[in-house]
């Protein structure tokens, strides 16, 4: 021997030393093999052995580096650990059978039982508790802390926190289980965050992030989930780009996709796909067909078990516990307590008023116009252009003095919904009333004699009135017939004595009281015209009579004269 500074007690500590300086080897064995290693610490029984050309070593336990070669600054405490480690360098493993296997591997950190046990040449790994890694050979940059925790995992760049955290794992890379039994079953999966009590149990899926107690429990091949808070998503097994927060958000939800669940048991029975549920219970019954849905608010359609592309918003919108069983896709209610029960609709509030305009809605609608006599409201596909949908409708829309829209009638109230709309019909260009009765036009008529069907008050303008007679006999032509009886003109003369108006002709509190038939006053106006006529025409003869009888005098009374002057 020729290295110094040396310190070799025990048996066959040391006895082939030759190079080697700065060494302490303590127990049987010790360092047995070393010829140049330097700066060694190997305490205990055939610690170190087979060290030969290894450096700066600290190995304490029996058996504790008994096969290291040319691994240098190594630290190993306990019974055999890192027993098998030859190249291995930079190590540190504390506990009976830590880094046993170890071979190259280096830059390791194995603290407990068998922790890290099976490792050959992984590298960079952190295992701390009873068994911890203890199946990992070739993974590297791991972190394993807790009993088990990663017991059989091959995989790489790992971090398991918690007893039996990442149990299962063998090639999984990139995660990370905190808590007891979290991502115990992961075999395979990779980039996983699980983090609380078993959190992501089943899992062998990827890119999960599970968050809180139980969390993605029952997730096995779901990819790309979120599920933040107690028992969230806790029964997904194949569902992917879900995101659920909150105490049970999404509890029940086993294959649906595309969900996003935010709140104490946002989404809790659902299991249907690209589903938005924010609030308490939001979207508590998802279930059935229900997709692509929107609820925001606290149980905001939670009974929406049978509806499609729809939008609740507002505590208690939605969809009445009655109706859940009904399909009612594509309606929208907005407000709270805002209810829908048919398809294709929207509801504004619960018995709310709606302004445009205004912050002040004194009714269901009220909208206030950027200038005054404006409405605001366009109809783009109604305009004057258009014919009219019921031609006989007799009630129209309008305004009173506050704006309101109200329903105006022709007969100038308002009419009940049984109404008279019956009443009229099209037949061809005209509008025809059934009515038994009249049609009256204007305010103050009270007298509505029978036999006649429209009665106006205020008269009537119009450029012509052409008046139907039945037959002939309505007419006076009657007059000129030579069975006619024409009156003498004393009777005529006695009648006006006696009643003050032409025979046959109303007298003015008969024309008051009964009104006057254009017609009927036509004709008679035209017979006492053609009785006139006779008498004018009986005068003309009489008068031509005279005339004669005249001429015939003076002739006389002329030869009379002569025949005087003659004598």
């Amino acid at each position: 021997m020729s290295g110094a500074s040396n310190l070799f007690i025990g048996r066959g500590t040391g006895i082939q030393n030759m190079a080697g300086t700065q060494n302490v080897f303590l127990g049987a064995s010790a360092g047995s093999l070393n010829t140049s290693g330097q700066g060694n610490s190997f305490v205990g029984y055939s610690s170190g052995f087979s060290n030969v050309g290894g450096n700066n070593n600290t190995f304490m336990g029996s058996g504790a580096g008994y096969s290291n070669d040319a691994g240098f600054s190594n630290l190993f405490i306990g019974q055999r650990s890192g027993y098998f480690n030859t190249g291995g360098s930079n190590n540190a493993f504390l506990g009976t059978g830590a880094g046993y296997s170890n071979g190259s591997g280096s830059n390791n950190a194995f603290l407990g039982s068998d922790a890290g046990s099976s490792n050959t040449s992984g590298g960079d790994n952190v295992f701390a508790g009873s068994l911890a890694g203890s199946g990992n050979s070739t993974g590297q940059q791991n972190v394993f802390v807790g009993s088990k925790a990663g017991s059989v995992n091959t995989g790489s760049q790992n971090t398991f926190v918690g007893f039996e955290s990442g149990a299962s794992n063998i090639n999984g890379l990139e995660n990370t289980f905190i808590g007891y039994h979290s991502g115990f079953n992961n075999v395979s999966g990779v980039n996983n965050t699980f983090i609380g009590y078993s959190a992501g149990l089943t899992n062998t899926g990827i890119n999960n992030t599970f968050i809180g107690q139980r969390a993605g429990a029952n997730n096995t091949t779901g990819i790309n989930n979120l599920f933040l808070g107690a028992t969230a998503g806790a029964n997904n097994v194949s569902g992917s780009g879900n995101f659920m927060m909150g105490n049970a958000a999404g509890n029940a939800n086993s294959t649906g996709s595309g969900n996003i669940y935010i709140g104490d048991g946002a989404g809790l029975k659902g299991n249907t796909s690209n589903n938005i549920a924010i609030g308490q219970y939001a979207g508590n019954n998802f279930i059935g067909n229900s997709t692509g849905n929107v609820a925001v608010g606290q149980v905001a359609g939670a009974f929406g078990n049978n509806t499609s592309n729809s939008v609740f918003l507002g505590k208690d919108s939605g969809i009445p516990q009655s109706f859940s069983t009904v399909q009612l896709d594509n309606v929208v209610t907005l407000g709270a307590g805002a209810q829908v029960t048919q398809a294709n609709s929207v509801i504004l509030g619960n018995n709310a008023n709606v302004g445009i305009g205004t912050t002040a809605p004194g009714n269901k609608l009220e909208i206030v116009s950027a200038a005054a006599g404006t409405s605001g409201l366009r109809l783009k596909n109604l305009t004057t252009a258009n014919p009219g949908t019921i031609a006989t409708a007799t009630r129209f829309l309008t305004v009173n003095a506050n704006g309101d829209v109200v329903l105006g009638s022709t007969t100038g109230a308002r009419l009940g919904a049984d109404g008279v709309d019956g009443n009229w019909s099209v037949e061809g260009a005209n509008l025809t009333n059934t009515n038994a009765g009249g049609v009256v036009i204007g305010p103050g008529v009270s007298k509505t004699p029978a036999g006649y069907r429209l009665y106006v008050s205020e008269g009537i303008l119009t450029e012509k009135v052409k008046v139907a007679v039945a037959n002939t006999s309505d007419w006076s032509d009657k007059v000129f017939d030579k069975q006619y009886n024409l009156r003498s003109l004393a009777q005529v003369e006695q009648h006006i004595n006696a009643h003050g108006h032409l025979p046959g002709v109303p007298s003015a509190e008969e024309v008051v009281r009964d009104g006057v038939d254009v017609g009927k006053m036509d004709a008679k106006l035209l017979e006492k015209i053609e009785e006139l006529t006779l008498y004018m025409i009986e005068l003309k003869k009489e008068t031509q009579a005279l005339r004669l009888e005249n001429k015939r005098i003076k002739q006389q009374l002329r030869r009379g004269a002569s025949s005087g002057t003659r004598k």
